[in-house]
């Protein structure tokens, strides 16, 4: 599941070991969606709520080094 955040997004997904087919942790991805798609950050945590707040966390701070205000609250959830 991806989560819109102005022009900046991140993405949730399960990580699932490829030889026993189990989901074994979750994956975050953080993108500048505007001009163009870009991945700027990636990471892993054992859980989806561990994976939430880590991605939020470099989210917040993608949009404070490009010298933005914190998001807006037109954010979305795809």
């Amino acid at each position: 599941m991806r989560f819109y955040e102005g022009d900046y997004a991140y993405e949730l997904e399960r990580v699932r070991d490829h030889a026993t087919q189990l989901f074994t942790g979750w994956r975050y991805n953080v993108y500048r969606i505007w001009p163009d798609q870009k991945i700027l950050r990636s990471g892993e945590a054992s859980t989806q709520e561990e994976a939430a707040s880590a991605a939020q966390k470099a989210l917040h701070a993608v949009i404070r080094a490009a010298g933005q205000t914190e998001p807006t609250t037109r954010s979305r959830v795809a």
